[in-house]
């Protein structure tokens, strides 16, 4: 395997692991995708800078749905020695903890990954949004 193959194979293991947490319903997993000093950006509210504060919403938001989640990679390019990007789309589920129909969504995102001294690449930051359309803002 090549040097490149191996950087992405382990991108492609983050990955995995980010997608396996949130349908497991797991935000300590979640949040062991991310560096120290990472970024998660969702829709609609603030940023979280750093793993406890992304630890913490992803607690919040764990415990109020049960997700259904998948991505669809559509580009991921090494930028470096220690950085990749990744675009693509996402679709998800959130059914209410509380019960209820589910919530669902489909949108695009981007993450930038940073290489860890370890070789691991981990999630230095995360944003993602919606295709749905915002009541009355039509095209």
């Amino acid at each position: 395997m090549t040097a490149v193959a191996s950087q992405l194979a382990a991108i492609d293991r983050t990955r995995d692991e980010h997608v396996a947490a949130l349908n497991a319903n797991d935000a300590d997993a979640w949040g062991r995708c991310f560096t120290a000093d990472g970024v998660q950006m969702p829709p609609n509210d603030a940023a979280n800078i750093g793993i406890e504060s992304i630890r913490a919403w992803s607690t919040g938001m764990l415990s109020a749905f049960r997700a259904e989640f998948s991505l669809e990679v559509e580009e991921v390019e090494l930028t470096g020695d220690n950085w990749a990007f990744e675009r693509g789309g996402y679709t998800i589920a959130l059914t209410p903890a509380a019960g209820g129909a589910p919530i669902r969504d489909s949108g695009k995102y981007v993450t930038i990954y940073e290489r860890q001294t370890d070789g691991s690449w981990l999630m230095a930051r995360d944003i993602w949004n919606s295709n749905q359309q915002l009541p009355g803002h039509g095209r």
